[in-house]
């Protein structure tokens, strides 16, 4: 059986981004192995003075760190340790002020690891090491961007580009406009449903 690792970051009471979360578990659970990483529960560690550093010195090639600077390394290591070992992504979460929410993006920042998730050549550049993965991202936003011209959200290309970069091939299901067209909401999460459903079946279709 396949395994699934679901990333979620739904901390409003009500919120729509764990309706939808809570439908893909409802229609997969019977189809693959799935682990929960709740961040609200469970954030990444900013990168702030101490970790980014020894995550830089890593990503330059330094192994021989101390038990104690291991340790501040530990839960970077796990996270990215979690995303080799599944083989489909699920990464759920709201839009906030026009990007993903500081939790999500200290993920993000965890998971693109130098010889872990991507590596680097000279002679050819770049490489990701998670080609056998593929992703979707559920992302829920109060405003409707896709009929905006001239308001833009970042979190959409930020989440697709870390992910290409580390060689994980990912879609996305939009849920824009839950506050600014009410009127419309269920319609809104009905057609976020049916395009959760149309990803289980193929995803899971062995």
């Amino acid at each position: 059986m396949s395994k699934t690792l679901i990333i979620t970051y739904t901390p409003r009471k009500g919120s729509y981004t764990k309706v939808l979360v809570n439908e893909f578990t409802k229609l997969a659970k019977e189809k693959t192995e799935i682990t929960y990483l709740d961040l609200c529960k469970t954030p990444p560690d900013l990168l702030l003075y101490e970790n980014l550093n020894m995550t830089m010195e890593w990503n330059k090639g330094k192994r021989d760190f101390s038990e104690s600077e291991q340790s501040i390394l530990s839960n970077h290591h796990k996270l990215t340790e979690q995303i080799l070992e599944t083989d489909n992504i699920v990464l759920a979460f709201p839009i906030y002020n026009f990007t993903m929410p500081a939790t999500v993006k200290a993920w993000i920042d965890a998971i693109v690891v130098s010889n872990k998730t991507f590596s680097f050549n000279p002679e050819t550049g770049f490489i990701g090491l998670c080609n056998d993965k593929k992703a979707v991202s559920i992302i829920v936003s109060g405003f409707d961007y896709s009929n905006s011209s001239n308001v833009k959200e970042y979190a959409s290309p930020t989440i697709k580009q870390n992910l290409n970069f580390i060689g994980v091939s990912s879609e996305q299901i939009s849920a824009f406009g839950v506050d600014q067209n009410r009127d419309q909401l269920d319609a809104i999460l009905g057609n976020a449903k049916l395009e959760i459903k149309n990803v289980v079946d193929r995803w899971f279709s062995n």
